[in-house]
């Protein structure tokens, strides 16, 4: 563990049924829940910024709004859409957390929640 808090990468995916905001606001929210959760309970003020991106067949919403529900209204946020690579995972939404944090890079846990377990295959 470092003495000085450094930016880390912390990565994680989810899939939806549906393109439907509903659906894409519950599985990102569940998905940050858990990224939080499993590494040392983030808070907001240790992010630096969050970086989501949707499969092209996922138009319905925006991730990013499932965090500012949270409450995370000074974190910057960044949605794009992701490159449509013929036979990717369809109905995927991607998260890059960029936290200040003491932890090594191997101490960093990884999400992927859903069907998202075949892109550790990619």
């Amino acid at each position: 563990m470092k003495d000085t808090p450094v930016v880390r990468g912390i990565r994680g995916a989810t899939t939806v049924n549906k393109n439907e905001a509903k659906e894409i606001y519950k599985a990102t929210t569940e998905l940050l829940l858990e990224m939080v959760r499993n590494n040392n309970n983030i808070i907001a003020d240790d992010l630096a910024a969050v970086h989501f991106s949707s499969t092209p067949d996922l138009n319905s919403a925006f991730p990013a709004k499932a965090a500012r529900e949270m409450g995370w209204t000074n974190v910057p946020l960044f949605c794009c859409v992701e490159i449509d690579v013929p036979s990717s995972l369809p109905r995927c939404i991607r998260v890059l957390m960029l936290y200040n944090t003491k932890l090594a890079q191997d101490q960093i846990s990884h999400v992927y929640l859903r069907d998202t377990y075949k892109l550790r295959d990619m």
